[in-house]
């Protein structure tokens, strides 16, 4: 816009002061004349832009927040070098309890506001809904590994693929996926008997949380999502079947492969990566950007490729009369969309790329998150024994009446219930979302004009002293069962964001995470964290690096 701009005004200027020279020759030549003037123009708005408008021109300038700015890079560095992803956002809400708004400078001394306040997240979240979109620095970063699905999506689109898609994710669907989760988590409870047994001494074993269940995660979108069995959870006590994550043949590559590459980035990926938002980076030649570029590369080939097939199987099956049989047993996603596809169905005309970017956003968000709940619980068991004895006590009691627990009684354990909604409130699995403004606006009071962004963060109201008390960094399940107003705000606990883009995923995230904790916790018996651990960062996930916990069974 800038360079464009400046263009303009160049060719204008030299014009004009070409008509008034007359017959007087000019020194330089219209291209080095208008060359100059661009130039010059250029670098002082840039200067203007950068060095002196968040100063002293911003109407954001008076507003509170972190003042330990990189001259150019502002808070970025700062981000980079925090031990999560969350950390400096928390540390600020803290340093300004009272504010509804924070700002803080990055890239290029480009302003954020942070919503701080319970009323700005319902501004932001609520009220402004689909007056914000998704920033364009967000768009370059994301573009690869969501593609143009639901999440993407905007305005009128985003309504009515919304509503397509609320259809498979209703709690009627989700009840049907029940057995797929029972068996899975029967799988995984495998996966971590062998474990134990694979010791050479005593009777407890280590498993590395987020490999674990992240492969467990990714078996059940598998199957939820693609009608695939992926068995990644073979791979786990079997290094002969392990895949290198580093690029591979095509033949050997898996979806756990392309997903390491993804959400466990090196350092340098990382930072191209985020880099990417603001400067073009996806260009150069390391290897970083080749992993990354096979990876989303395979993903969306293989998933188009799915597509294809799926569509061909359910057209031949509504010729030869076997498509109402064939959609009776259908549970998948994938075969969803595309039976909502066929002509005089719904989402008729679906174009591929809304098609493909649907698969890619729940392939990764539906797997990952999940994937980081259950670490997340497995570490808080692992260092609290009475949380930990108090789940196994109330599972117990219910199992001694009913051996063979339904989704139904799981769900009315109110102690697990709270513990899940207690870890989700410590760590939520998404780090931020990012909204800019396409209006003016005012969000709790602060004028807002068109095209400011916002960071929103859900550790900022689950991890408020304000809000939660004192010991808002203990974790506590019993204090879901005496809430004050605010902490029965909806926009207190942003696990699953809120309002119309709030995650379309949540009931089927809450029944797995559900089902496979009871299915762990009645035959093992978590004992203490291994060694120190890492938080991946920069991330869009508060994804653990290197969580080993020590586990040992329990006598049936």
């Amino acid at each position: 816009m800038d360079a464009s701009i400046c263009a303009g005004l160049a060719i204008a200027e030299w014009l004009t002061v070409s008509s008034l020279r007359g017959s007087i020759q000019p020194s330089y030549s219209p291209i080095k004349t208008v060359l100059i003037l661009f130039v010059a123009q250029y670098l002082a708005i840039k200067y203007y832009r950068i060095f002196l408008y968040h100063r002293y021109f911003s109407p954001f300038r008076h507003l509170p927040g972190p003042i330990d700015n990189h001259f150019f890079f502002g808070q970025a560095f700062n981000l980079i070098k925090a031990d999560s992803p969350p950390e400096l956002y928390v540390k600020w809400m803290k340093q300004f309890p009272d504010a509804p708004v924070i700002r803080y400078l990055t890239f290029a001394n480009t302003e954020v506001l942070v919503c701080n306040s319970l009323n700005s997240f319902k501004d932001v979240l609520q009220t402004n809904c689909y007056s914000f979109h998704k920033p364009d620095r967000w768009r370059r970063m994301m573009v690869e590994i969501t593609g143009k699905g639901v999440l993407s999506l905007e305005d009128e689109e985003h309504r009515l693929h919304r509503k397509m898609l609320a259809g498979v994710f209703s709690a009627v669907n989700v009840r049907k996926l029940e057995p797929v989760f029972q068996t899975k988590t029967k799988e995984l409870n495998a996966v971590l008997n062998d474990a134990v047994s694979s010791r050479e001494k005593g009777n407890h074993g280590v498993i590395d949380c987020t490999e674990v269940f992240s492969k467990a995660t990714l078996d059940i979108v598998g199957v939820t999502v693609l009608g695939a069995e992926l068995a990644n959870l073979k791979t786990v006590n079997d290094p002969s079947q392990r895949q290198n994550t580093k690029a591979q043949a095509k033949e050997h590559y898996t979806f756990h492969d392309a997903y390491e590459i993804i959400f466990a980035q090196s350092f340098i990926g990382k930072i191209l990566f985020f880099s990417n938002a603001f400067v073009p980076t996806r260009w150069l030649p390391v290897e970083a950007n080749r992993e990354f570029a096979f990876a989303t590369s395979w993903l969306k080939e293989i998933l188009t490729k799915l597509i294809h097939e799926r569509t061909r199987e359910v057209k031949e099956a509504r010729r030869s009369g076997k498509y109402e049989s064939l959609k009776k047993d259908s549970r998948d996603l994938l075969s969803f969309i595309v039976e909502e596809s066929m002509p005089g169905a719904p989402a008729e005309g679906i174009p591929e790329e809304n098609f493909l970017g649907h698969l890619l956003q729940f392939m990764a968000a539906g797997h990952a998150t999940s994937a980081d709940t259950l670490s997340w619980s497995v570490y808080t068991m692992a260092t609290n024994h009475q949380i930990q004895d108090t789940l196994r006590n109330e599972i117990s009691e219910l199992a001694s009446r009913k051996p063979d627990l339904s989704f139904s009684d799981i769900d009315s354990l109110p102690y697990l219930n709270n513990f899940i909604k207690e870890i989700l409130r410590l760590y939520a699995p998404s780090t931020s979302h990012h909204r800019q403004a396409g209006v003016d606006m005012t969000v709790d009071g602060v004028f807002v004009p068109k095209g400011t962004t916002f960071d929103i963060v859900p550790a900022v109201p689950m991890l408020n002293p304000a809000i939660w008390g004192d010991d808002v960094e203990v974790a506590d399940p019993t204090r879901w069962d005496r809430l004050t107003p605010d902490q029965m705000s909806p926009y207190a606990f942003e696990a699953f964001s809120n309002g119309p883009r709030m995650c379309i995923g949540k009931s089927y995230a809450m029944m797995e995470i559900k089902i496979i904790l009871v299915g762990l916790i009645r035959r093992f018996r978590f004992l203490k964290v291994e060694k120190p651990f890492t938080i991946e960062n920069p991330g869009f996930a508060l994804r653990p690096n290197g969580l080993e916990v020590g586990l040992e069974r329990i006598a049936d």
